[in-house]
């Protein structure tokens, strides 16, 4: 993976769509911009229960309910399988972070036994059944695709390559986020790019959409530019 971000890396550079500081240690995690993590992954899902993560469901009456540790088991839409966090589809939502993310690698692995659909929702401000967010598509016939939802904005983000398994295959998916620049990599192969992404901070989401779906891997690791920090040496006000 280390390889594929610095190819990958290298190559945004050259575009000028994203930084060359990928690994960058800090955080711009708006609640605490001084905390530091390490330079590895952290785990949202661990196979054996939902964690910290939050449930969005759509009710009844239309209306979004969120399901948080203590209460997520009162809902069936997402569950926890052989180690894998699933999906009926049904009905629509998503499973979110409970932490808000603007410069991060979220990575995450989807499978689908029959042709299927779902995606990658980020910078999530507020939880709607369509939120207002960017949608890293997971649709099997456009996976990697990349487009605001619900009044967000981003420029580009259409299909530059195709490298979708067929239904039966794991998927390997990760996104880049980078002051509202981002990039899809599908299996290894860049897929979407997209920039000036309007919101660029919020939580992360996996949708329910229709039919069912399989997770694992699922992780994130935060960075921040070098272009955003203060320059070394000065006191931070």
């Amino acid at each position: 993976m280390r390889h594929l971000a610095s190819v990958l890396v290298s190559w945004l550079a050259a575009t000028g769509l994203v930084s060359s500081a990928l690994y960058a240690q800090r955080t711009g995690d708006m609640r605490d911009p001084d905390l530091r993590y390490e330079e590895g992954w952290t785990s949202l899902f661990n196979g054996k229960d939902f964690g910290k993560l939050v449930a969005v469901v759509r009710q009844p009456d239309g209306k979004p309910k969120r399901f948080f540790e203590d209460t997520i088991g009162e809902q069936s839409t997402f569950y926890i399988k052989d180690g894998l966090l699933m999906t009926t589809g049904t009905p629509n939502g998503y499973i979110r972070t409970s932490d808000v993310y603007d410069n991060f690698v979220f990575h995450v692995e989807v499978r689908y036994r029959s042709r299927g659909n779902s995606g990658v929702l980020i910078y999530i401000q507020r939880d709607e059944i369509w939120p207002r967010a960017v949608e890293c598509q997971l649709y099997q016939s456009h996976m990697g695709r990349v487009f605001p939802i619900q009044g967000a904005y981003l420029e580009g983000g259409e299909m530059i390559h195709e490298n979708s398994k067929p239904a039966g295959e794991w998927n390997t998916y990760e996104v880049y986020s980078e002051e509202g620049r981002v990039a899809t990599v599908l299996n290894g192969t860049i897929i979407g790019i997209g920039a000036n992404a309007n919101p660029r901070i919020g939580y992360i989401a996996l949708q329910s959409e229709g039919v069912p779906a399989e997770f694992r891997n699922i992780k994130v690791r935060r960075h921040a530019p070098s272009h955003i920090l203060w320059p070394k040496g000065e006191p931070k006000k």
